[in-house]
């Protein structure tokens, strides 16, 4: 008798599971609307243009062209190196990131020449030359950077190195045109296909998340506080110190080459040092990137901590508003080449062809580039730059929303 009862308990206890897996979703699919509406028992159209509703059927996508997918989750936002500016802008908090996809390297100049190469086709010499790089970033009254002016975007040599002199509008620009190419190219093969998200600049949260790669109390984007990996060679492309941009002539100690030395004197191809544990090159030297968030001070204080990110200096009433402690003419944080278009103020050196963004012109970069120490190369360090100006250390990679199940 009691195997029996064992027996009858399994048999009821299935039946039961198998009717809760029906009852929430059908074969134990949560996400599976199924094919009959089960708050009103009416049936969903087969196609579209059909009678009923038409519910179009959604399998996971992979990830869109060049990116990678960072599983969301909650970590320790903040510097974990000791202030030395003082700048006390970056406190330690706990946050919560949602899954999220990120481009796996920096934006390399031969992906940026195609954008100016369509945005041309499409819409002309002068919406091109709006986007061009700025190379004059490369120029130095006291040093020879010349050959960097003239050759760093547009030599073929250059293909596979970062795109720089790019500014936070131009990185915008690009993202929202990769995102219009890549779902042309699915309507092209179904115009009924399911689009990808937008393409965007990450948000500050997001960059450090997917830079620390689980390693939330490290200084870098890897366990341990040493730049080199066991062989001696270098992590990073960085600045060692003060005229030391590269090490002695040994060849170089990146993936390509063995060597003690980084061996770049300026940035490097978007994937010559090691990934992340997530699969992301670069998230530590080479070129700084920039993000989607504005600039303050203390942003640690007032952001959200899901998903945390900053569009505007002040929040007032649940309403975003500009910061009006802060002068136009005046602020550090005001960008004095910016003016708007509809403002019809294009003539002499103040004019520019960008939105002005008033108080709210200094975005945030992260990641530290070739020409930064140690210090500025941690997952924590943040500093910012006017939305319409450019440096030859600052370049970008987009990121993208996950839709749908986070994991």
């Amino acid at each position: 008798m009691p195997m029996a009862k064992r027996w009858i308990t399994t048999v009821v206890g299935g039946a039961l599971a198998s009717w809760l897996l029906t009852a929430c979703g059908g074969g134990g699919n949560i996400e599976d609307p199924g094919s009959t509406s089960r708050l009103t028992g009416l049936k969903f159209a087969r196609k579209s243009g059909g009678e009923g509703f038409y519910v179009k059927r959604y399998r996971e996508m992979p990830p869109a062209p060049g990116l990678v997918f960072i599983e969301g989750g909650t970590f320790h936002m903040g510097g974990t190196e000791k202030d030395l500016d003082y700048e006390h802008n970056a406190r330690v908090r706990q946050v919560t990131v949602a899954s999220f996809y990120m481009d796996e390297t920096e934006v390399p100049n031969v992906e940026y020449k195609q954008f100016l190469f369509y945005v041309q086709k499409d819409s002309g010499d002068q919406k091109a030359q709006l986007l061009y790089p700025d190379t004059n970033v490369w120029f130095r009254e006291m040093a020879y950077n010349d050959p960097y002016v003239r050759y760093y975007f547009q030599h073929e040599g250059y293909h596979m190195y970062p795109v720089v002199g790019v500014n936070w509008h131009q990185a915008r620009e690009f993202a929202a045109w990769r995102t219009a190419i890549v779902n042309k190219q699915l309507t092209d093969r179904d115009p009924e296909a399911i689009l990808y998200p937008d393409y965007r600049l990450p948000t500050e949260a997001e960059w450090e998340y997917a830079a620390r790669a689980g390693y939330e109390q490290q200084l870098y984007p890897w366990e341990g506080r040493s730049l080199r990996d066991m062989k001696g060679r270098f992590r990073l492309n960085f600045k060692r110190g003060r005229g030391d941009y590269a090490g002695r002539s040994n060849k170089g100690g990146s993936l390509l080459y063995e060597g003690l030395n980084d061996a770049y004197m300026i940035p490097a191809p978007v994937k010559a040092f090691y990934p992340n544990d997530f699969g992301l090159y670069n998230m530590a030297g080479n070129v700084a990137e920039w993000t989607e968030d504005t600039y303050r001070v203390l942003s640690y204080e007032d952001a959200e901590d899901l998903n945390p990110h900053r569009r505007r200096g002040t929040v007032q009433v649940d309403q975003f508003q500009y910061d009006d402690e802060y002068d136009p003419k005046t602020s550090l944080l005001y960008s004095p080449k910016a003016a708007a278009i509809q403002g019809g103020d294009q003539g002499g050196q103040g004019g520019s062809p960008w939105p002005d963004l008033g108080a709210d012109a200094a975005k945030v970069y992260r990641g530290g580039s070739w020409a930064d120490i140690a210090y500025y190369v941690t997952c924590g360090a943040r500093r910012y730059l006017h939305a319409d100006s450019s440096s030859c250390t600052v370049g970008f990679r987009c990121a993208m929303v996950r839709v749908g199940r986070p994991f």
